[in-house]
């Protein structure tokens, strides 16, 4: 079995949720880290590009995931996979938020 495959435990997305909508969200993610090279393309502003991403796909979703892991023991069928994609989705917004009032 292939870790490719969408029966494998290591497959990256969850079994609910529809993959398009997924790969969505990250290249959305993605395109809102460049964000920050609206003012120049010195290295300060790349270094605010690798800031976004990590808040983006890293810092936020694994901290909801982390919060989300007590819900894992106690139903062996939630699916940390569906807490992580959803911490990135409330990282979107707050980037967005961010984005939109803090010129």
């Amino acid at each position: 079995m292939s870790i490719f495959s969408p029966d494998s435990d290591y497959y990256i997305f969850p079994k609910d949720l529809p993959r398009p909508l997924m790969l969505s969200l990250i290249f959305a993610c993605v395109l809102l880290g460049l964000a920050s090279l609206r003012h120049g393309h010195d290295w300060q502003n790349w270094l605010n590009v690798i800031e976004n991403w990590l808040l983006m796909l890293l810092i936020f979703p694994t901290a909801t995931a982390t919060v989300a892991l007590p819900l894992k023991y106690r139903d062996p069928s939630f699916e940390l996979k569906q807490a992580y994609y959803l911490g990135m989705f409330v990282a979107l917004l707050f980037t967005l938020a961010k984005l939109r009032y803090w010129r």
